[in-house]
């Protein structure tokens, strides 16, 4: 009986801003006890409850504000997702602002110390600012259509609702997944996806510099492996956002999320595996850079391109391999914990 209740009032004040929720639910739960008898049987309960409408449409008439662009229901976990994503975004543009404008001023010949600086930390700065912005449009239209198909999802039901589309009471929080979280992780995975694709276009160079009288630029990775990255920046990043959307939609670590996570983790572990092993990874002028600076002589250059690698690949492999079931067993144990708490 009272689970029934509890669960309605729930599904109730999750839709109401925070500061609502503790007088609505002692509201709600007086008024649903005041319509029952002294002794209610479930199909009483039942049938009181079908009698108040869904738990969405009877929020609505709760909110005595007009509705926002990010619901108060929802904007905390918006203002914590900003206060992570903002810096990094920004940060991470901020670098590789500043490695763009210096590899402009290279190629233009360029060197003096002036204008080298000013012009790498200008070329920065702007992208760290446009980035910030880009960061903070995307998070917005995302936590905007996180809510609007929610709350569509929920009006298209209308009178069409059930006691079984009663969601389940989180028990204090616990194995629940944070909105912000869920929403950090699918702009990040957007971020530094994009990232790759343009390092693996050239447009971002992966480079590092030799200063022998002159600045010269010499790429790390052959451009047949980067060009072969490609697809698998791509495909990852499809696999990571699918995840994400599960997680937002569930909130909570439910099998169907487990499977989601689970798939994702196993199958990225499986691209990257494959990646590493490419026989043609490092360019001819980083092997030839190895080369001139005499450390052939220790056997670093034949190391790079000589069946010796097998060892470290194999060492970096079984890490992979390692962290990613590591993961996996923990969205398992989530699941599960969620599960026994949840009485399923």
């Amino acid at each position: 009986m009272n689970d029934l209740i509890e669960r309605y009032v729930y599904g109730v004040t999750h839709h109401l801003p925070e500061k609502d929720r503790d007088e609505v639910s002692k509201e709600l739960r007086s008024n649903i006890y005041d319509m029952l008898s002294e002794h209610p049987t479930d199909e009483e309960i039942t049938a009181v409850l079908y009698k108040l409408g869904s738990p969405a449409s009877l929020a609505v008439k709760y909110q005595q504000k007009p509705r926002y662009l990010i619901s108060p229901a929802i904007y905390g976990d918006y203002v914590r997702t900003l206060k992570f994503l903002l810096p990094l975004v920004g940060v991470v543009a901020l670098v590789i602002g500043m490695m763009l404008g210096a590899v402009d001023a290279i190629k233009a010949d360029m060197v003096d110390v002036a204008y080298f600086t000013s012009h790498s930390i200008s070329k920065g700065i702007s992208m760290g600012i446009a980035a910030v912005f880009q960061a903070l449009l995307w998070t917005t239209i995302g936590y905007v259509i996180a809510e609007r198909t929610r709350t569509k999802a929920a009006n298209d039901k209308g009178q069409e609702w059930s006691i079984e589309d009663l969601p389940e009471i989180p028990p204090n929080g616990k194995n629940s997944i944070p909105l912000s979280d869920s929403i950090m992780e699918l702009v990040m995975t957007v971020v530094f996806s994009v990232v790759a694709i343009l390092i693996c276009r050239g447009v971002v160079p992966l480079v590092f510099l030799i200063q022998n009288g002159d600045t010269q630029i010499r790429t790390l990775f052959s451009s047949s492996f980067l060009q072969s990255c490609i697809p698998a920046v791509i495909g990852m990043a499809l696999i990571g956002i699918f995840a994400c959307i599960c997680k937002i939609k569930d909130r909570r670590w439910t099998p169907f999320v487990c499977i989601a996570v689970m798939g994702s983790s196993l199958i990225n572990m499986g691209i990257v595996l494959f990646m590493i092993n490419k026989p043609d990874i490092f360019s001819t002028e980083f092997i030839a850079f190895l080369q001139s600076k005499g450390w052939d002589d220790l056997g670093f250059a034949g190391f790079m391109g000589s069946g010796e690698t097998r060892s470290v690949i194999a060492l970096i492999s079984t890490i992979i391999v390692v962290c990613t079931l590591v993961g996996c067993g923990k969205a398992v144990y989530k699941t599960m914990k969620s599960k026994n708490q949840l009485g399923l």
